[in-house]
């Protein structure tokens, strides 16, 4: 535990002293960092998330689920809720497939119903 907080310490000081975006996710006990000189959207990334969307929403298989999507620098986030497994691939692929994608991070979660 002290060797997290030490390591997470060290993340935000860097984090002060140079453009580093950190996701920490909640779930896990990792601290993932982005370096980045600029991290906001660009014209060109506002397109391909645009560009992603119209191939997800073109798909009959993935018009129902709940999907957002987010691009920096060419790597698209996905995030949401899909029904199946096999939504949720089909929506890394169709983000794949789209020219202009350097890398698709799932955050996608697969809903779960009561039994």
């Amino acid at each position: 535990m002290m060797h997290a907080l030490r390591l997470l310490g060290l993340v935000a000081a860097l984090a002060m002293m140079s453009a580093c975006v950190i996701v920490v996710d909640d779930n896990e006990d990792e601290v993932e960092a982005t370096w980045a000189t600029n991290y906001s959207s660009t014209d060109e990334d506002v397109a391909l998330a645009r560009r992603i969307g119209e191939d997800l929403e073109s798909d009959p298989g993935l018009r129902t689920e709940d999907l957002r999507v987010d691009v920096r620098r060419g790597v698209v986030t996905l995030r949401g809720e899909v029904s199946d497994v096999q939504a949720l691939q089909k929506a890394i692929e169709t983000a794949s497939a789209v020219h202009g994608v350097r890398k698709v991070i799932s955050r996608l979660k697969v809903e779960v119903s009561p039994s």
